[in-house]
């Protein structure tokens, strides 16, 4: 008699059961199946990339087996941080876990390269880790650290990392170039869709991250100027760029304007480039009741603190996720 079973179906996806493997306890912090803080279009997103025909046998392979090889490699050539090496790191990371309510990350230094870098890995068989270059884990302040950690943190609490590992299979690519070398359309069209989906969810996955590198923060509201300060010390975004002149002014004198207008009349103009959208999405969120939730030793602000709805709402309209603004 032959097997039909699909073993694809015994892939664990419950946000549940991972939340009890990898966090210790903030289930009042879940809501309709993800984190209160997460913004909802991304999570909207992985979902629908997830329905995507080919990605449970893409997903498979790449928490399977890819994270794990490279976390083997990055082990191999990287110093574990810790409070003798690297302590900086490893207090922030520290800190965050513990803002985040989650056990603390594996952390890894790598010798610097041309670029700064940072990023965070979860699969099968590993420990949830972050790897940083060494000009990242020496030359960033405290909040720096805290805030580039604490938004990789929040990836690996989101269950981002499948999602940008894909990035490293043939015909799927950050920015607008699609390639493909193979002949059959279908296959064209399914990668073109799947890569368009998920620099999409770039956009918006960058919403959720910074919003825990927020709650992970000493002085939330300093937020525009501690990514204004990665920035111009070379740390890329998520599509590769450097932007080192950021006009902080400028954008905070934007949102400032942006902030007291009602949704009905909110609109980004087309000279606001991606780092400003992020910069204003990360303070609507310091002026929600969320980050007051999750950092009960704060003071809320004597302004009007808005809830969850409306900033999903106004953040929505800022991300412009299905614009073409790419600077």
């Amino acid at each position: 008699m032959t097997n039909n079973h699909n073993p694809l179906l015994d892939i664990n996806t419950s946000f549940s059961d991972y939340l009890v493997a990898r966090t210790r306890s903030f289930q009042e912090h879940v809501v309709g199946g993800t984190l209160d803080y997460a913004f909802d279009a991304d999570f909207a997103m992985r979902q629908k990339i997830g329905s995507f025909s080919g990605w449970s046998r893409l997903y498979k392979a790449i928490v399977t087996t890819d994270i794990p090889n490279r976390f083997k490699r990055y082990f191999q050539s990287s110093d574990s941080a810790g409070s003798m090496h690297y302590a900086k790191a490893y207090e922030a990371a520290k800190k965050c876990s513990e803002r985040l309510q989650i056990s603390i990350p594996v952390v890894l230094v790598r010798k610097a390269g041309e670029v700064p870098e940072i990023t965070s890995l979860a699969g099968e068989s590993i420990e949830p880790c972050i790897i940083m270059t060494s000009d990242i884990a020496e030359g960033c302040t405290d909040e720096e650290l805290c805030y580039l950690i604490g938004c990789e943190c929040g990836r690996l609490q989101n269950r981002h990392c499948a999602f940008n590992f894909a990035f490293t299979y043939p015909g799927i690519s950050r920015g607008d170039n699609v390639s493909d070398s193979s002949g059959d359309m279908s296959v064209k069209s399914n990668v073109r869709e799947l890569n368009y989906s998920l620099n999409k969810w770039l956009i918006l996955g960058d919403i959720t991250a910074d919003r825990a590198g927020i709650i992970c923060l000493d002085k939330p509201e300093a937020f525009a100027s501690v990514y204004t300060s990665v920035r111009r010390k070379g740390v890329p975004d998520s599509f590769g760029r450097v932007n080192k002149d950021i006009d902080e002014a400028a954008v905070m004198k934007r949102y400032e304007t942006l902030h007291v207008t009602t949704v009905r009349d909110l609109k980004m103009g087309d000279d606001c480039s991606s780092d400003e959208r992020r910069i204003i999405a990360g303070m609507e969120f310091v002026s929600c009741e969320i980050l007051y939730i999750w950092r009960p030793d704060l003071v809320r602000p004597d302004t009007h603190v808005s809830n969850k709805q409306s900033l999903e709402i106004r953040c929505d309209i800022i991300a412009d996720a299905d614009g073409s603004h790419s600077a």
